[in-house]
């Protein structure tokens, strides 16, 4: 069974990107080694939705997960597909399923719509935010308002890095149980 994890990098006030939906405020922190090689080189599949793909590709580096198996989710076709990227198109109940058929590990990549929707179906085993020393104010949440239960995390690692970044992995329990 495949475990999905999301790691994401994240303002201190919890955006993942500036109003407009741009990341150029990361650009300051490219040269930290936070550890990406290590842990996309233990990723299986990688799963994104429409916004992040375009995203992604309007970058001009071109597909920056080859040998990886890639899902979007969409409605729409995607045109010209790097290879191994398929269109998804049956729901994130079905996609869970059918990653969760598999052996390996994927990783839902950005998009805090599609990782709110994993985690309050109760399928991200392992949640990995990387915590920028940067006050955007405003832009787009980690999660959207909202679109979450409560939900219990356990800190596993944690990691202060160069130029005041903080990694933080945690296991993702389940709904947060109260004590009463």
């Amino acid at each position: 069974m495949a475990s999905i994890c999301g790691y994401m990098a994240t303002s201190l006030d919890g955006y993942i990107a500036d109003a407009g939906g741009g990341i150029s405020w990361l650009k300051p922190f490219d040269s930290v080694e936070f550890g990406y090689e290590r842990f996309i080189a233990g990723i299986d599949t990688v799963v994104m939705g429409r916004g992040t793909f375009d995203q992604l590709l309007s970058f001009d580096a071109g597909w920056l997960y080859a040998g990886k198996r890639g899902l979007i989710v969409t409605s729409r076709p995607l045109a010209a597909a790097p290879a191994g990227v398929t269109a998804w198109r049956h729901g994130v109940p079905a996609l869970i399923a059918e990653l969760r058929a598999r052996d390996g590990a994927a990783w839902v990549v950005g998009g805090a719509g599609l990782q709110a929707d994993f985690l309050a179906a109760g399928a991200i085993d392992r949640l990995e935010l990387f915590i920028i020393p940067v006050l955007l104010g405003n832009g787009v949440r980690l999660f959207p308002p909202d679109s979450l239960d409560p939900l219990q995390l356990v800190l596993r690692e944690s990691e202060a890095l160069p130029l005041g970044m903080v990694r933080l992995a945690y296991e993702v329990t389940g709904p947060l149980t109260l004590a009463g």
